[in-house]
């Protein structure tokens, strides 16, 4: 899987840096759909890794959708993959773990609080995506201590990076310009779908 995902990551890279629109846009989606595919083929197929799978395509989608600069529309991909992700979150842990909410909700807030003037018409879109994103990265992180360590702490992290990354393109698009933000963005979101799909392929549940 990590050299079929690993290529045209960096393929995509290299047109970034040459500014190759036609090949950033043949190579963007083609590594989180290489980890949908990873997820997907992992034995058993339990309801975890199908929603984690689903989850991957719509990130792919987002990507796509965004090189193409159809910004509305891979938001709204992203928030779908988002709302895959929750419930397989929560499928492991209902506990609510309020406590440990309360940063990522708080800096759904603030952030979305941060670009209003600039978000413009936007801002009801980005502040709806900004709390289902803070609640993703809230639900993954409370499956610490309920499954194993190992697909608990990818997941934790890999939403993590995922909310840093989409900090990054909310502030270079709406607030001010962030030098080499791109290669912020790609670099974090990789990680980001990267440790998601390696927690799913490991996972393991205690119940």
């Amino acid at each position: 899987m990590w050299p079929a995902f690993a290529i045209p990551a960096a393929g995509f890279l290299i047109a970034l840096a040459v500014d190759n629109e036609t090949v950033r846009i043949a190579l963007k989606a083609i590594p989180v759909l290489v980890l949908a595919l990873a997820v997907w083929s992992t034995a058993p197929r339990t309801q975890y890794r199908l929603l984690v799978s689903v989850g991957l395509l719509f990130g792919a989608g987002g990507d796509l959708l965004l090189e193409k600069d159809l910004f509305v529309f891979g938001l709204v991909s992203f928030l779908v993959g988002h709302l895959f992700y929750v419930p397989a979150f929560l499928g492991d842990t209902r506990e609510p773990k309020l406590l440990l909410g309360i940063p990522y909700l708080a800096f759904g807030v603030g952030l979305t609080v941060f670009l209003a003037e600039g978000a413009g018409d936007l801002l009801i879109p980005v502040a709806v995506y900004a709390v289902v994103l803070s609640v993703m990265g809230w639900r993954a992180a409370a499956r610490i201590g309920a499954v194993p360590r190992v697909t608990a702490t990818a997941t934790a992290i890999g939403a993590a990076s995922f909310i840093v990354s989409d900090a990054i393109i909310a502030i270079d698009r709406f607030n001010s310009d962030i030098a080499g933000a791109r290669w912020w963005i790609m670099t974090t979101y990789w990680l980001a779908q990267g440790l998601i799909a390696y927690g799913a392929i490991k996972h393991e549940s205690r119940s």
